[in-house]
């Protein structure tokens, strides 16, 4: 129920801000990069071909993104984003009882279409805002099984994803802003041969916002 509610949050949002967009007399494109930290705690998982089910334990790993913006008006902006990373996989964790060393990795690139609102609080330079968003995640995956208690796999899996979240952000320009937030990532399960496996996380990271000078819808 509350993933159903982030994902219709976000459809909510995004079509909000492209509504905006379809009346906006001007707006203003710019430039964003992302760096942040991915946390995933333990992703539950079922492998129909033993029979088996439980948590993997996923290590925190660095995310990278970039994306092109849109700034339609002083509070509403979109961003098209690309963002990758990569967690090693340590451990499983049965629901039976047991928990073995496991090797591996997960590679993750979201596609996403991000809307976000600005509230303009008269903070001096800081305003806060916050995000949601919907796009598409494609997954590559390797399990290695080295303790001998569950199923080798690797492959790639496509899905849906989402993302809601906040944070503050500093305009140090007219042209350059800094932002720091927290999202909530999730989305479709990943099927990796005969696993399944569930897909959330949170992130946290900063980012740097850079307004090129085009405009446009004028």
């Amino acid at each position: 129920m509350f993933k159903k509610l982030l994902l219709t949050s976000a459809i909510i949002i995004a079509a909000s801000a492209c509504v905006t967009a379809a009346k906006a007399q001007s707006s203003r494109m710019y430039f964003a990069g992302y760096m942040g930290l991915m946390t995933s705690n333990d992703r539950e998982f079922s492998d129909s071909r033993s029979g088996t089910s439980g948590d993997f334990e996923y290590n925190n790993t660095p995310s990278f993104a970039g994306a092109l913006g849109l700034r339609i008006n002083p509070s509403f902006r979109l961003e098209g984003e690309v963002s990758y990373s990569n967690a090693d996989l340590t451990q499983t964790d049965f629901s039976t009882g047991g928990s073995f060393t496991t090797g591996g990795n997960l590679r993750t690139y979201l596609f996403m279409l991000n809307a976000y609102y600005d509230f303009d609080l008269e903070w001096d330079k800081i305003s806060p805002f916050v995000t949601a968003g919907i796009g598409i995640a494609h997954h590559d995956a390797e399990i290695d099984d080295v303790s001998g208690f569950a199923t080798d796999a690797t492959g790639t899996d496509f899905g849906l994803a989402y993302q809601v979240g906040g944070g503050l952000k500093y305009r140090w320009s007219d042209d350059l802003a800094f932002s720091g937030g927290y999202r909530y990532l999730g989305g479709s399960d990943i099927s990796i041969d005969s696993y399944d496996i569930n897909y959330s996380g949170h992130e946290i990271r900063f980012g740097l916002e850079y307004d090129l000078p085009v405009d446009f819808l004028q």
